[in-house]
């Protein structure tokens, strides 16, 4: 269960970078959606005020440089940077819907939306605390500054000054709030506060959802693919690889492990004493294994181990060092426990030629340590 956890810590990792990255696409999908605004706008398709949907644009731009930095240079699997992404979003939605005010008023659910990728309820409502408060002062800006929702019954495009000099230089008697804080947040924020709630609930159902699924999936793999009394890759997981995997890889090297002396074993001291020479062996095996080096379990007590890209004498290395430990371990046990094992290297795409020279070559370290002991 152990290394399940620590399989699935690494997807969860996996997953932050995936996540983080198609927030970056957002990003830029959002920046394209403002400057084909804009430039509708410019060529006057839309009757949006120039200065205000470019203001929009260029301060989208500026926000964009630090996410895109950070995917050039930085770690994208930094914890932290998803709540620097996410409330870059909560920050870019406020600035445009200042501007645009009505025109964009529904992005205000965007950052949502990226949030929801991530499966963790307290990104969902970390998001929604930044996009409550970027929306009050998004609320207040767009009053003084942004396009005028009058402008929807009269199809103008002037902000609320204008409005104002109008009603001045006329003799309407129109009233008009002197302070309308107090209104905008009662009567335009906390309602939209409570309809992104509700979003925020039913996000959250969906990430609980997502993230027990996640589980199950990562549950079924781990079973599927490792076996589980000796924790290595099965047979199966290495047909797949072999397959799949390793024909992509430019070098491998591949080493076969074979027990000494199992079935002597198992009938002098019995099946449960053999078992416990074979999880010895894939213990120490284990120990060395890492995302370049896999152990799998092919047979009762052979074992392949299968190093990507190998350096320069690495194999010889851990062979010796797995050796070096079996024979110190030996001395606790009373049991002696020994291992043959063939050495082979080649491409990748050769992979299953490789086993079986490395199949041979156990059988002659099997046949030399043979005559060793009678000698």
């Amino acid at each position: 269960m152990k290394d399940f956890q620590e399989q699935y810590r690494r997807e969860l990792i996996y997953q932050e970078i995936k996540s983080n990255k198609r927030t970056l696409k957002g990003f830029i999908w959002f920046l394209a959606s403002i400057a084909f605004i804009w430039l509708l706008t410019v060529t006057g398709f839309f009757e949006v005020d120039k200065k205000l949907i470019t203001s929009a644009f260029v301060v989208t731009l500026v926000l964009l440089l630090p996410p895109l930095y950070v995917y050039l240079k930085g770690d994208l699997s930094k914890p932290w940077l998803k709540y620097v992404f996410l409330s870059l979003i909560c920050v870019v939605s406020a600035v445009i819907t200042s501007f645009l005010s009505f025109h964009a008023v529904l992005l205000y659910v965007v950052p949502l939306l990226f949030a929801i990728q991530y499966r963790r309820s307290g990104t969902i409502w970390f998001v929604y605390v930044v996009n409550t408060v970027t929306m009050l002062i998004s609320s207040l800006v767009s009053f003084y500054y942004g396009i005028c929702d009058l402008n929807l019954l009269l199809e103008s495009q002037h902000v609320r000054d204008w409005y104002l000099d109008i009603i001045t230089e006329t003799a309407l008697n129109i009233p008009f709030n002197e302070n309308p804080v107090f209104i905008i947040i009662v009567f335009e924020v906390f309602p939209r506060s409570i309809i992104l709630f509700v979003y925020s609930v039913m996000m959250q159902y969906t990430v609980v959802s997502s993230n027990e699924d996640a589980f199950r999936i990562a549950q079924l793999t781990y079973l599927k693919e490792t076996d589980t009394n000796t924790r290595v890759f099965n047979k199966n997981k290495y047909q797949e690889m072999a397959e799949d995997y390793y024909p992509k890889v430019e070098q491998t090297a591949v080493v076969f492990w074979d027990l000494n002396n199992l079935k002597f074993i198992n009938d002098q001291y019995g099946h449960a004493m053999g078992d416990r020479v074979i999880g010895k062996l894939s213990s120490v095996l284990y120990s060395h294994s890492d995302d370049r080096c896999r152990v799998f379990r092919i047979g009762g007590d052979e074992f392949l181990m299968i190093l990507d890209n190998p350096a320069g004498g690495e194999a010889e290395r851990i062979v010796k060092s797995v050796k070096e430990t079996l024979e110190a371990d030996n001395a606790d046990d009373g049991i002696k426990v020994s291992s043959a094992a063939g050495l082979a290297f080649g491409r990748g795409r050769d992979i299953f030629e490789i086993v079986k020279a490395a199949d041979a070559n156990m059988y002659e370290d099997k046949r030399r340590m043979k005559e060793g002991y009678e000698g």
